[in-house]
């Protein structure tokens, strides 16, 4: 079975945390992660911080899945939801990127050539028409935006996931929604298996700041657990800095930070949630960031519609379990 990037990632984040354990003599660095979904902007290091080999981990033996037959399955959403469809088996026709222009963003170990790209900022309802999708998966901030009958105006069978959700919550929805029960089931057991194989490498008094930039050089730090990778951390025993306690945070957790409040990204180790590169000539911006990133305005025109096909709809409602 493949599994999403947080359980891939588990080992890698103790490791990272065992180099941020309780003392104050760990030189302050960055250590970038690369497995998140966001634009990239170079990140400037002072001296790295020690290696620490990684731990020998055991986790839930791979199973294979077999795909479900749901028919087309279009995802509204951005690569952590397709990477839990594929999991559980799930086969996907289109789905969002963060970032289309540069593919799926850290899905190596799924097979995504098939997998037709687009971006929901500038997707019209008459375009997602266009996949004859019989279902479509997206968040509830999206569906508020749009309207979710215009949605379910379509054709498709319309599944909801509520924001911040976390990932065991948002595995078990989906597999309702799909009734791959089983599979979410088993994946739930690798991803427990590989918390407690990561458990014992993270010391006491771990303190990590994550964070990402956005593009307009925007950053933003993870101060409460609602991603994968911040709550993976979190549940390890890790202290995110700055914290909730410290700064407001959106739906996801995030507290953009000016130039001048950079200096709360102080734990002695930072994870930057995506991948860097070539953008490191723009500084940080001195003003607000862009509505781009968790935008307020619609990512389709509200205001227009999409013949409805006839068919019926139902709009399926996630409750957390």
């Amino acid at each position: 079975m493949n599994i999403p990037r947080l359980l891939a990632g588990l080992a890698a984040l103790s490791v990272l945390a065992a180099a941020c354990g309780g003392s104050d003599e760990v030189a302050e660095g960055t250590v970038t992660e690369t497995t998140s979904t966001e634009s990239t902007v170079a990140a400037t290091t002072v001296a790295p911080p020690e290696t620490t080999a990684a731990p020998e981990t055991t986790v839930a033996p791979a199973t294979t899945v077999p795909v479900a037959d749901v028919g087309t399955v279009v995802v509204v959403a951005e690569e952590t939801v397709l990477a839990d469809l594929l999991s559980l088996g799930v086969p996907v026709a289109a789905s969002s990127a963060t970032v289309p222009d540069a593919g799926f963003s850290g899905m190596d170990e799924f097979d995504t050539a098939g997998i037709e790209i687009f971006d929901y900022l500038t997707l019209s309802l008459e375009e997602l028409a266009t996949y004859d999708a019989d279902h479509i998966v997206t968040w509830q901030f999206l569906a508020d935006q749009v309207g979710e009958e215009q949605l379910a105006g379509i054709g498709g069978e319309v599944h909801v996931l509520p924001d911040g959700t976390t990932g065991p919550d948002r595995i078990r929805m989906l597999g309702a929604f799909f009734g791959r029960e089983d599979a979410a089931d088993a994946l739930l057991d690798e991803l427990k298996a590989a918390y407690a194989a990561a458990e014992g490498a993270v010391p006491e008094g771990c303190r990590v700041s994550v964070a990402a930039i956005y593009p307009g050089a925007n950053v933003a730090a993870f101060a409460e657990p609602v991603w994968d990778g911040p709550r993976a951390l979190v549940e390890l025993g890790c202290e995110l800095v700055p914290n909730g306690g410290d700064v407001d945070t959106d739906r996801n957790g995030r507290a953009y930070l000016s130039l001048e409040q950079l200096g709360l990204l102080s734990a002695p180790t930072m994870i930057l949630m995506q991948a860097i590169s070539s953008t490191a000539t723009r500084p940080p911006s001195r003003r607000s960031p862009p509505t781009r990133c968790g935008s307020s305005s619609p990512p389709w025109p509200a205001g227009r519609s999409s013949s409805s096909t006839g068919s019926a709809i139902r709009v399926s409602r996630a409750r957390s379990a």
